[in-house]
């Protein structure tokens, strides 16, 4: 991480001088990527694409005399085209702001719902490979239909508010965004947004970590509106030498049911992690999503990272590549 100190001198009657930190932060990706029966925007199959990202994370932090924290956050990231591998440039996202004192904090907004934030509810989990195709959470119809908040890159993002507070083992956390159109299938008409209220909470005792989420969102498209509820529960902790979280969650929507899972990290070696996950339950149309992939070190931030799996469509996905952290 690359730290910038920015001081500014003020004279008024005394001489004070304000603080402001201004970190730099990032990754980079590059490697193949291939999804069974890919189709390309020009309609021909191109299985195994590039597939490569660059980010830049822009934290700026400052204090009050009283010890309240004034923060905001930009990224800067460019993404490979999923269809065909080719390169895009580089966009901005909506800013995140934050005001933080004692165990509270509060965020305003491009935010992360409390499901995405991942504070309270353990959503992802471990995710195999370089490019996080699958997960534990892949069939939670939530997850699935995008009914949560996430926070948005290289895009404006919902514009709301969240809230954690952190008492010793205990954390709650809130959410709400009114009127957005980041999570709706049908974005290019001005009747179509969604209102998203959450709920969670987590509690850690004997290394484990017992997490819940409860939500409610308002889909309307082109002026027809639908209320979905939605819940999700999550345990993590160790045995042995795996690192383990188990999920389960649901939403009301027709036909959807119950969506459970669990992934796994278990060290081998002083470099080597390999990493597991598999989802089942969701709707019907879903199939049982499985991964297997590896995280070696190379030192100096950067990973050689893979997997291998299939994806809820039922098809062969895997990926092989490069992961370094700045």
């Amino acid at each position: 991480m690359k730290k910038i100190l920015i001081a500014t001198t003020a004279l008024v009657a005394t001489t004070t001088v304000a603080v402001a930190e201004v970190n730099i932060s990032g990754l980079g990706r590059f490697g193949l990527d291939y999804q069974e029966d890919r189709t390309s925007d020009a309609g021909d199959e191109n299985e195994t694409v590039l597939d490569s990202r660059m980010r830049l994370n822009i934290d700026a932090e400052t204090e009050t005399d009283s010890g309240i924290e004034f923060g905001a956050r930009l990224r800067i990231q460019s993404d490979n085209d999923e269809s065909d591998g080719s390169s895009n440039v580089a966009s901005f996202n909506g800013p995140r702001f934050h005001i933080e004192s004692g165990g509270l904090r509060v965020e305003v907004g491009n935010i992360s719902g409390v499901s995405d934030a991942a504070s309270t509810i353990n959503t992802y989990g471990f995710e195999p490979g370089l490019t996080f195709n699958t997960g534990h959470y892949s069939t939670w119809g939530a997850n699935v239909a995008g009914l949560f908040p996430a926070y948005a890159t290289g895009a404006e993002g919902a514009n709301g508010v969240s809230a954690k507070y952190e008492m010793g083992d205990f954390v709650v956390m809130a959410s709400y965004t009114d009127d957005y159109d980041e999570n709706t299938a049908v974005t290019t008409d001005d009747e179509s947004f969604a209102e998203t209220f959450e709920l969670g909470a987590a509690y850690t005792f004997s290394a484990w970590t017992l997490g819940a989420v409860y939500g409610m969102s308002e889909q309307t498209t082109v002026g027809v509106a639908e209320e979905i509820d939605f819940w999700a529960l999550s345990a993590s902790g160790a045995v042995g030498i795996a690192d383990l979280v188990f999920f389960v969650g649901d939403t009301d929507a027709a036909g959807d049911d119950v969506a459970y899972g669990i992934s796994a990290a278990i060290p081998v070696g002083a470099a080597t992690v390999i990493e597991a996950s598999v989802a089942g339950g969701g709707a019907d149309a879903l199939d049982t999503a499985y991964g297997l992939g590896f995280d070696h070190s190379l030192g100096g931030g950067v990973k050689l990272q893979g997997m291998v799996g299939r994806d809820t469509g039922g098809n062969t996905i895997a990926d092989l590549g490069v992961l370094f952290n700045f």
